[in-house]
């Protein structure tokens, strides 16, 4: 069963931001892969992003993850369903294992064999 559990913010006051995570909703911080403030609610994980030069996107919600059971079988489902991509590998360096893109080109991440903190 798939499971979203994964939504990544881009911001350019990641300390503002996820005071107003942790304060508002009693998120925790916690450890996770790469310079984002990763937050939990036990649940969810929220990775918030600083925002900068190398980082050619605009403020807010970036991309957001689901776990699945199994990469491979979603592929032609996501291709028969108009992906606006293909699934791509992540770099290591990353929590999630892969990217596809929706029909409207908004970045999903997937994960099978690893988990985001929370």
């Amino acid at each position: 069963m798939s499971r979203i559990r994964h939504i990544a913010i881009v911001t350019s006051n990641q300390e503002k931001l996820g005071n107003f995570y942790k304060t508002a909703f009693g998120m925790k911080e916690v450890k996770g892969i790469g310079s984002a403030l990763y937050l939990s609610d036990g649940y969810m994980n929220l990775a918030i992003i600083k925002k900068t030069p190398q980082l050619k996107v605009d403020e807010g919600l970036y991309h957001f993850g689901f776990e699945v059971d199994d990469v491979e079988p979603l592929k032609d489902v996501f291709k028969q369903l108009g992906a606006s991509s293909e699934v791509q590998p992540r770099p290591k360096n990353r929590d999630a294992e892969f990217r596809v893109h929706d029909p409207d080109g908004n970045a999903i991440d997937l994960v099978c064999s690893r988990k985001w903190p929370v």
